[in-house]
């Protein structure tokens, strides 16, 4: 269900939509920060929810794996950012969710699909999700586009949070990636459109916020053009 963003083929209600993608170290410390977390922080969770489901075999029920995932990460984030004092744990429409009230900030784990960190493509989640996702993704959208006017009650999010999605390609055979994204456009029970990227890992276990500290060269802040077809 993945686009690849290099197509330059994405249309908003008729609009060019701009996609930013951050994949400078110093960029990405500074967006996880002003969002009340941190990239280390963000990574770590990734890691162990990696290998927590390495430990799953060909032997455990089909797609047990993906809920390891998903289940580890959404463990690690309230591990690590509810010690702060400053984000408590949310289980509502039973997701494993973290959310700051100060920020009004929602953040909730998903397993993408391969394009997971890759700044030339765009992700999607693996799996199909629902209505809720969907309503999560134009509440998110309304927010992001200052002006834009709800079609209805069903797109206001009456807590006034903002969910962003740890996105995790955590899958057998695939190289490990992850980013912090925020959605603003659902289609088919898919993710298709993101209102900022925040790349984490790409390249199997490469953290980027780690390669100035191996010299591997810059990267930079890149807003891509993305069009789709609608």
């Amino acid at each position: 269900m993945s686009h690849f963003a290099a197509s330059f083929d994405a249309v908003i209600w008729g609009t060019e939509m701009i996609e930013p993608i951050i994949s400078d170290p110093i960029e990405i410390r500074h967006e996880a920060a002003a969002l009340g977390l941190s990239a280390e922080g963000l990574i770590s969770c990734v890691r162990y929810a990696d290998s927590e489901r390495g430990f799953v075999t060909e032997n455990d029920a089909i797609g047990f794996g993906s809920y390891v995932t998903y289940d580890k990460a959404g463990r690690a984030l309230r591990e690590i950012f509810l010690s702060t004092g400053k984000w408590t744990r949310d289980d509502s429409y039973n997701q494993c969710a973290i959310k700051n009230a100060e920020t009004k900030i929602r953040v909730v784990p998903c397993n993408f699909d391969e394009f997971a960190g890759n700044r030339l493509a765009t992700p999607s989640n693996r799996s199909p999700k629902g209505e809720i996702s969907r309503k999560k993704s134009m509440c998110n959208l309304t927010a992001w586009l200052p002006g834009m006017v709800p079609e209805g009650p069903t797109m206001i999010d009456v807590e006034g949070y903002q969910t962003w999605l740890l996105g995790i390609c955590a899958v057998e055979g695939l190289k490990l990636g992850a980013e912090l994204s925020l959605p603003i456009a659902f289609k088919g029970h898919y993710f298709t459109k993101f209102g900022k990227r925040i790349m984490l890992i790409s390249d199997g276990d490469d953290a980027i916020v780690e390669r100035k500290e191996k010299g591997d060269g810059e990267v930079g802040v890149v807003d891509i053009e993305v069009r789709r077809k609608a």
